[in-house]
């Protein structure tokens, strides 16, 4: 079996949105009684890491895009100190506590991610915003627009009382746009992409990526 046929089995289980992947696996196998284990897959999956990365964020023009993170524990909280997964660290999200990483992402009006990246959970979401920052000119300079978390100059933000300068927050625009990237998020968590079974930074980044593709995939 083509690698290229293999990834695009590994895309349908997430763009049919079926929870279990040695389920799905059985199910292909049905009629394909030549498919690889599940296990086989992801792991030939792996060798194409860096390529699909690569083709998951093509450069393009945007106007706009909207940047947020949300978290991606690799363990319970309750054992993060007995946890021994390469990179990860102690963080803190909306919901709390987290023991792993971030996802921060670029998400456009229409809800595609054109930009993501993959950082320990202790990095603050400005610091890594500056790394999403370095495509900027691959994106055609679009203006950036966040929530508190990135009240800096160069984003568009809602204002704090302090805030001496115009941030270009528009109360009756932003805050329906900024539930666009809160409903992708959503997706993405319904893809088990913070499903804590993974072992390995790589086998993480390919549970990312494919996610990834597969909404993109999925967008109208």
């Amino acid at each position: 079996m083509s690698d290229a046929l293999l990834v695009a089995l590994l895309l349908s289980r997430l763009v049919f949105t079926h929870p279990f992947p040695s389920i799905w696996r059985n199910i292909l196998r049905e009629d394909r009684h030549d498919l690889p284990s599940y296990t086989q897959a992801y792991t030939r999956g792996q060798r194409w890491l860096e390529r699909l990365e690569a083709v998951a964020t093509p450069s393009q023009s945007c106007t706009e895009v909207i940047v947020d993170s949300m978290p991606l524990p690799v363990c319970q909280p309750k054992r993060g100190k007995r946890c021994s997964f390469p990179g990860a660290r102690w963080g803190y999200g909306t919901q709390g506590d987290v023991y792993g990483y971030k996802l921060h992402a670029w998400v456009t009006s229409s809800g595609a991610i054109v930009q993501y990246l993959v950082r320990p959970a202790n990095l603050h979401d400005t610091t890594v915003s500056y790394e999403l920052n370095r495509r900027w000119p691959d994106f055609s300079g679009p203006r950036i627009i966040g929530d508190k978390g990135y009240c800096c100059l160069g984003y568009v933000f809602p204002p704090k009382r302090n805030t001496r300068y115009d941030t270009g927050w528009w109360p009756g625009r932003h805050p329906q746009l900024r539930k666009r990237i809160e409903t992708v998020f959503s997706g993405l968590v319904e893809a088990q992409i913070r499903s804590v079974q993974t072992k390995t930074s790589r086998s993480l980044r390919l549970r990312v990526v494919l996610a990834i593709l597969a909404h993109n995939l999925a967008q109208p």
